[in-house]
């Protein structure tokens, strides 16, 4: 994976990792290409296998649950929030980060406290929040502020470019 080359300028790699180890590691932070849809954020998780002698890629995205009697201001108050598989999703703009073992680790944490009881509130508490969490674990990682990057492309796109 530490020869990650990206021919596609939205994606770009970069290394934040600080020992050698065996196994090689990533997370990555994507949005959603839109087309006219929902805008959404998302990580992905790169490992190696070595077992079946390849790479592992995984994604997940943190979503609000949706039922018949939801409002639109819902999204706001707070709806039951759900970390779904974004394994399939296309990206528009990919950042991924080399980790060693122990901070790919610690972004799983963070992963797994989505999925426990969170209650998701657009722009309190959503799937830019996830991606902004799993992102400050990253020693050296410049991330962007919300308040100016308030859409989830726009926050990708801005840590794209800052790192």
């Amino acid at each position: 994976m530490s020869g990650f080359a990206f021919a596609d300028p939205s994606q770009k790699s970069v290394d934040r990792r600080n020992a050698s180890e065996i196994g090689e590691y990533a997370v990555g932070f994507a949005s959603k290409a839109s087309g006219g849809g929902y805008d959404h954020a998302f990580v992905i998780w790169y490992y190696s296998d070595s077992a079946k002698q390849s790479s592992v890629r995984r994604a997940a995205g943190f979503y609000p649950v949706a039922n018949d009697g939801n409002k639109p201001y819902d999204l706001v108050l707070g709806l039951t929030g759900k970390v779904f598989d974004d394994s399939k999703t296309k990206t528009s703009h990919e950042l991924t980060v080399l980790v060693n073992k122990e901070i790919f680790e610690r972004a799983l944490v963070v992963e797994a406290q989505y999925k426990t009881n969170e209650t998701y509130r657009l722009g309190f508490n959503d799937c830019t929040t996830f991606v902004q969490e799993v992102a400050a674990i990253i020693p050296d990682l410049q991330i962007p502020s919300r308040l100016t990057h308030v859409y989830p492309s726009d926050f990708i796109k801005a840590l794209y470019d800052a790192n």
